[in-house]
């Protein structure tokens, strides 16, 4: 909604542009174009996210989901305090350094850019929802069904903890894939930590 009533209100009517998408963002840019193909040219994904707490993804789903939903039930009740406590400048330097390999790109800067947004009035229910969604389609999925004349380019970092490089290569398998680009030893945010790499 956001990339149809704000973005492309600023672009020409005619024009279709391309989505560019990081992590959990995967799900939504790849969504948008199957809502709206007309609107958009093709999608490139920067270290897609696979949802690990999706129902599909879990072993032993009618044991263990039960138990997720009940940590995302507590977290969503009672996780202010932790989403406050965490919301600081250290802390977020020091979380950006597990899925950044490059840990010199984890600045100042990028830690504001970062924080503004976490310290708005509904940020906390907009990532407890993030982290409570385990439902919904998964990449694979949506590339299944997605537009031929829509292609997708894929990259990702061979040190980010957080997306697996195999499942990654694995999405190659789907015609509208065009390229899936390991970067070598780059994180999950290869815009930030290479951007040369990446642009």
């Amino acid at each position: 909604d956001f990339c149809r009533d704000i973005v492309l209100n600023d672009v020409d009517k005619h024009k279709a542009v391309t989505l560019v998408s990081n992590s959990i963002g995967t799900i939504s840019s790849l969504q948008a174009v199957l809502d709206n193909p007309s609107l958009y040219k093709g999608v490139f994904v920067v270290c897609p996210n696979f949802r690990e707490l999706h129902s599909a993804e879990i072993p032993l789903p009618s044991f263990s989901m039960p138990v997720i939903r009940g940590v995302q039930s507590l977290l969503r009740t009672y996780g202010q305090t932790a989403f406050d406590a965490l919301a600081k400048p250290d802390t977020v330097k020091q979380i950006l350094k597990e899925p950044y390999a490059v840990t010199e790109a984890v600045d100042d800067t990028l830690v504001q850019v970062l924080l503004d947004p976490l310290l708005t009035e509904g940020a906390s229910q907009v990532v407890f929802d993030t982290l409570s969604y385990s439902a919904g389609p998964l990449p694979e999925q949506q590339l299944s069904v997605f537009p031929m004349d829509k292609p997708v380019w894929i990259c990702y970092g061979t040190a980010d903890p957080w997306t697996p490089g195999p499942r990654v290569e694995a999405l190659k398998r789907f015609p509208v894939v065009e390229s899936v680009e390991a970067l070598t030893d780059i994180g999950h945010c290869p815009h930030d930590e290479a951007p040369e790499l990446v642009h």
